[in-house]
């Protein structure tokens, strides 16, 4: 007995050391702590952080009472502290991937205004090591001088042999030269898909370069990076920028069946520095241990939220399915055209039973008022009144639409930045005034009792937290006009919008989108107070430091 008594004891400085000591516990303090917590602005002088959670707020003196042992302080310096922002709607692992294209967006994101200055960038363009193609992103035809897309003939100019892709900023078009068109198998016998448009030229037969909605699919699998490691690097990529966004949970908002395998060996990995929430495209099929995973807990900071469905095209790009026509008709479309649906109706009636037999939440892209009221009806025929079924988008939706969406808990997610970026283009060709001054109409969602989030859509736009709390409650156009001045919202409220509302969205909100005891220390520090400078300057501020579960992901504290 003594000689096992003798035999435990030296074991036990091994067993010590085999355990990881604990982080000491985390003071923050020394600036403005914007708590979030309450439907009231609400501060606290300091914060403690232990082992990746928040366990306690108030003044300091209290914060120091509650501390084990010796702690750390950090003294904010004055700076501003909120919960870290929640991404409610954006495609993470294509903000990776179109930052090694060559940049094609219009001012302020690039310098993109016409058709030449297209070629001369595509001219200059470097292809990465090994990449067959010349790959664009974000051209715009919107803002082009143009206002028209560049066709496979601008293109062939720059190479009549190198296959040229452009991808529309909206994610919902791209542009092929002749050599890409024959890579896609593309011809003057090929039929447009259903939902989706193949462009001609003046013999209605050649393709000239221009694909709408699901002709990009082919588009897709060609993307598709030839191996998982491959794979993973634009993953991780678009990780990072959101982080230093401020981003503490990001969204990679429809995952194709090819690109699952990185995203989940990456998690495996433990390669992402935030949390990201997945949603699987349902218009395709899904193997039995992916559906296994919907609306499942987090798997190494990955899980999938719930399923993606696509009822419409693009607002800006004039695809979005209206009940009224657009102003001014797109290439090829005749006066009356008001967008189209990218999906069979009776497809996705099966497919939102499907979610409603599992259990699952419903996520769906609903740009036009028409695409909106199929949303509406759907939920309501199949069972999903009440499962917090997020309508992402929700561009062009009337007053009735959303009394109709508060009353079967559909809650709107607000491209809010469109007024920014495309308020001008919606009033004079996509939407005309009315529409457009309805636009996003965030003041009377939460009139009505919804709960909104806002969202970039990235890499639409840029995962600029700032800006879009900046357009939710100026709403300013780029020609400096504000486009319906009644939908504009106060700063606390554009706050609840990237924080609490969208991790209430999610099912998330008990562990994140506000600085209290118990929740996890996902915060992002900011060099100036939004509830206090003036509204028109939000969009100056910059983030810090993003901290995810208690560790610094992006900046420094101490800066």
């Amino acid at each position: 007995m003594k000689m096992r008594r003798h035999y435990l004891l030296l074991l036990v400085p091994l067993l010590l050391a085999a355990t990881p000591p604990k982080a000491p516990d985390t003071i923050l303090t020394g600036g403005s702590i914007i708590t979030m917590a309450g439907d009231e602005a609400a501060s606290v002088e300091a914060i403690l952080v232990r082992e990746g959670r928040i366990a306690t707020t108030g003044s300091l003196e209290e914060v120091k009472k509650a501390t084990r042992g010796k702690a750390e302080t950090v003294d904010l310096k004055g700076r501003t502290l909120l919960p870290g922002f929640i991404d409610a709607h954006g495609h993470m692992g294509f903000v990776g991937q179109n930052a090694a294209m060559a940049q094609l967006q219009p001012p302020p994101v690039a310098a993109v205004d016409s058709i030449a200055k297209l070629q001369e960038v595509l001219r200059d363009f470097q292809r990465p090591n090994g990449m067959p193609l010349i790959i664009g992103n974000g051209y715009d035809d919107s803002q082009l001088a143009e206002r028209r897309h560049p066709t496979r003939a601008d293109l062939d100019a720059v190479s009549a042999t190198v296959p040229i892709l452009l991808l529309h900023v909206s994610g919902h078009f791209g542009s092929m030269n002749s050599a890409m068109l024959k890579l896609v198998g593309y011809g003057p016998d090929t039929p447009d898909p259903q939902g989706g448009v193949i462009r001609r030229e003046a013999d209605g037969k050649t393709p000239n370069g221009v694909v709408e909605e699901t002709a990009m699919y082919p588009i897709v699998k060609i993307l598709t990076p030839p191996s998982v490691d491959v794979a993973i690097a634009p993953l991780i990529v678009g990780a990072k920028i959101y982080a230093a966004n401020g981003i503490t949970t990001g969204q990679d908002g429809r995952v194709m069946p090819e690109s699952w395998g990185a995203l989940d060996e990456a998690a495996k990995r433990g390669l992402f520095p935030i949390d990201v929430v997945a949603l699987v495209s349902f218009e395709r099929e899904w193997k039995d241990d992916v559906r296994a995973r919907i609306g499942k807990g987090y798997n190494g900071n990955l899980r999938i939220g719930g399923i993606k469905l696509t009822l419409d095209g693009s607002p800006q790009g004039r695809t979005a399915w209206l009940k009224d026509p657009v102003p001014v008709p797109p290439d090829g479309q005749k006066a009356g055209y008001a967008g189209y649906p990218a999906i069979d109706l009776k497809l996705f009636n099966e497919k939102l039973a499907d979610a409603a037999k599992n259990g699952w939440q419903v996520f769906a892209h609903v740009n036009g008022d028409a695409a909106a009221q199929a949303l509406i009806d759907g939920v309501r025929a199949n069972g999903l009144a009440g499962k917090r079924t997020i309508a992402i988008h929700s561009q062009v939706v009337d007053r009735s639409e959303l009394e109709e969406m508060k009353a079967l808990d559909i809650q709107p997610s607000f491209f809010a930045n469109h007024t920014y970026y495309w308020g001008d283009w919606h009033r004079d060709v996509a939407l005309g005034a009315k529409r457009a001054d309805f636009i996003s109409p965030q003041a009377t969602a939460w009139s009505l009792g919804l709960r909104p989030s806002a969202h970039n859509d990235s890499p639409v736009v840029p995962p600029d937290m700032l800006r879009l709390v900046w357009s939710s409650v100026n709403r300013r156009t780029q020609s400096g006009d504000i486009l319906g001045p009644l939908e504009r919202i106060s700063v606390y409220r554009a706050l609840q919008q990237v924080t609490i509302n969208a991790a209430w969205q999610i099912g998330e909100d008990k562990e994140k989108g506000s600085i209290e005891a118990g929740k996890r220390a996902d915060l992002v520090l900011l060099d100036g107070n939004p509830l206090a400078v003036d509204p028109s300057e939000l969009h100056k501020l910059r983030v810090v430091a993003t901290i995810k579960d208690g560790k610094t992901v992006f900046g420094s504290l101490g800066d």
